[in-house]
């Protein structure tokens, strides 16, 4: 029995003149009719040619893109880029001998973040991340997904159903701003299962077993690789007035859906588990810093009597054009291009997200960023309206290229009037290693990873800290804290 196919996936265009968007149509006429206006008023033809030069200098980058960013997005990006590191925002020192002795607050956009941790009416702890300048809560949850091996396709199938419907049900209040999913390739140390086996191991047992168990338990040599996989739920804040600012309120508001959305993961064949507050200390100190990972693991919960959240950011770090280096490790960022072309299967990242010796700390995050119900029905309805109106006015192959767009939003339109929700999805990929690694070998993996996934990547230059930080999944939304506006993106 073969599996079902998922696609009909489609970037938000507005359709204007000769295959440009609506807005750069507009800038277009508006800069014609200045410069005739400007004639008609002067009568000068060397002011009118000096007026055509300035508004073809205006509108040539708004028109012309380079992998799906304009030129305006370009230049502005490298200005902003080149004004921070005249200011030495893209260098961070922290530890004893900074200006704030004994603190390694983290950096960049999690600075104004804070970690506390809460219980549900059940008795479950969860740790909350309040991301300040945002006002946004999220939730990591710890999940373990099931293998495909000698499982049904169609369990399969209900399986990434019960996702969708998942996704679905978190965006139709209009309280979830996204949902983080993350997997992530990390060097094993061994210590969780010597933890684990000790843990088991009773004090009456025979010799013999507790032999066994030790020999289990033991490190076998080599360098393995684990994988380990969560979901950050990013809610806005609920309620009004007093309720908004009330940190514990929040967490009271939240607490009432957790079980709802663990419920919901474990239909969709991810049994889910909330990550608390250590838990989330050790995930982010790790990461930063990656000699520290094997006294992380081993800590386990006293983490939190040495380290606290204003304590496990990076001593020092370097925020590059095209990498990130913190705390003797370097890291490299690339977020999806391009949507794979036409349908795939349930398999179609299967090649980017299986573990690799030769990238052994690999992660891959998608972000889904979700419509309540009453966006969502105008948002397909304008796409679909623009698709014909594209349709309408394009000839050619790009004609062809419309009629698709028309079928996949007219899909789209009759999906959500049927219950379906509308997500926004990006992907973000970052692998890290030491400073002494062959990152060009690694950079080179990973284009052969992508293709095999259908999927277009590019580096996130100008914005690898930041990148880094996302792909972590503890809910930090990167949109949500864009510099550059949206009328001189494409």
């Amino acid at each position: 029995m073969t599996g079902r196919m998922y696609g009909r996936w489609e970037r938000p265009r507005s359709a204007g003149f000769f295959g440009l968007t609506w807005g750069t149509s507009m800038l277009g006429l508006g800069l014609i009719i200045a410069v005739m206006v400007g004639f008609m008023i002067t009568r000068s033809l060397s002011i009118a040619g000096v007026s055509i030069v300035i508004a073809a200098l205006i509108f040539t980058p708004m028109a012309v893109t380079l992998n799906g960013r304009t030129g305006w997005e370009i230049t502005l990006l490298r200005l902003q880029f080149a004004a921070a590191r005249a200011r030495g925002e893209h260098l961070y020192r922290a530890g004893r001998f900074s200006k704030i002795p004994g603190i390694a607050k983290l950096p960049g956009l999690l600075a104004d973040s804070r970690l506390s941790e809460y219980e549900t009416a059940g008795g479950r702890r969860f740790a909350m991340i309040h991301i300040r300048r945002t006002d946004h809560y999220s939730v990591v949850l710890r999940v373990v997904p099931r293998g495909k091996e000698l499982v049904d396709q169609s369990q399969i199938d209900s399986w990434i159903e019960g996702y969708g419907q998942f996704l679905a049900a978190q965006g139709r209040s209009g309280e979830v701003a996204a949902v983080t999913s993350v997997l992530e390739n990390v060097v094993e140390t061994r210590l969780r299962q010597a933890r684990e086996v000790a843990r088991l191991i009773r004090p009456d047992a025979p010799r013999y077993a507790k032999s066994v168990m030790g020999e289990a338990a033991a490190d076998t040599g080599g360098v393995g690789v684990r994988i380990e996989a969560r979901v950050a739920i990013t809610y806005r804040a609920i309620g009004k007035g007093r309720i908004r600012r009330d940190e514990a309120e929040q967490a009271r508001e939240i607490g009432q859906r957790l079980q709802g959305v663990l419920s919901q993961l474990a239909r969709a064949g991810l049994p889910a588990t909330p990550l608390q507050a250590w838990e989330v200390l050790g995930l982010v100190r790790s990461r930063f810093d990656l000699a520290s990972q094997r006294d992380v693991e081993a800590a386990g919960t006293d983490i939190t009597s040495t380290q606290s959240w204003d304590s496990v950011g990076p001593i020092a770090h370097n925020d590059a054009w095209d990498h990130y280096v913190h705390d003797g490790a370097r890291s490299i960022t690339w977020e999806m291009d391009a949507a794979p072309r036409g349908a795939v299967m349930e398999t179609g990242l299967e090649e980017l997200l299986r573990p690799r010796a030769d990238v052994p700390r690999k992660r891959v995050a998608i972000v889904y960023r979700l419509h309540s119900a009453a966006e969502a029905t105008a948002l397909v309805d304008s796409d679909f309206r623009d698709a014909v109106a594209a349709q309408q006015t394009e000839r050619g192959i790009a004609s062809a290229s419309a009629r698709i767009r028309v079928g996949n939003t007219g899909a789209a339109r009759e999906e959500q009037a049927r219950g379906a929700g509308l997500t926004r999805f990006g992907l973000l990929l970052t692998v890290t290693d030491h400073l002494d690694a062959d990152l060009p070998g690694i950079e080179a993996s990973v284009k052969a990873m992508t293709p095999a996934a259908r999927l277009g990547v590019r580096r996130c230059y100008g914005s690898q800290a930041a990148a880094f930080a996302a792909s972590l999944g503890i809910g930090l939304i990167l949109p949500e804290h864009a510099s550059i506006s949206k009328r001189v993106s494409a």
